[in-house]
């Protein structure tokens, strides 16, 4: 990894879209990085669907109790019966959570945006990416796990309830 900052942006060929120059890029900055290192990314992006799929979850739980406290008419009170404010809290902590792998990975390839990010990777784009690598990539994905890092401390907290509940 002997890499400085660098922005890597080729004009896109005919025909070819953003997102497929964007992978292109990332692949062939993957290759020269070491198998340890792409081995961590791949868990990072396992990690990241991980992370998804939990923001989908919190967020049909918040949803959930939505539509009940609608229902029950308790529209003037949140009361002591309903989990609506902090299921609300907790699906924002899981996307909060959600981006901090995506920081981590980007800090550990240094290059930012990396094709863990999913609306990057997977989303249809109109404008180019603008990958870049080096030191400057790794702030950026430390600023991106910063954003991510309330929702970690939380995680573990929100998992042993869950698991408690269960029980």
């Amino acid at each position: 990894m002997n890499s400085t900052d660098s922005t890597q942006s080729k004009p896109s060929p005919q025909g070819q879209g953003y997102r497929e120059q964007f992978k292109a890029q990332l692949g062939e900055y993957l290759d020269k990085q070491p198998a340890f290192v792409r081995g961590l990314h791949q868990a990072l992006k396992v990690l990241a669907l991980i992370c998804l799929a939990l923001a989908i979850i919190f967020g049909i739980v918040a949803v959930y109790y939505t539509i009940l406290w609608a229902a029950t008419g308790s529209f003037t009170s949140l009361g002591e019966a309903t989990y609506l404010p902090e299921a609300w809290v907790n699906f924002g902590l899981s996307m909060s959570f959600l981006v901090f792998p995506w920081g981590l990975d980007a800090m550990l390839l240094r290059a930012f945006p990396t094709d863990a990010f999913f609306p990057i990777a997977y989303g249809k784009t109109s404008k180019p990416i603008n990958f870049f690598t080096g030191i400057g990539a790794f702030f950026a994905g430390f600023g991106v796990m910063c954003a991510g890092a309330p929702g970690a401390a939380r995680m573990i907290e929100l998992a042993s309830q869950a698991i408690q509940n269960l029980f």
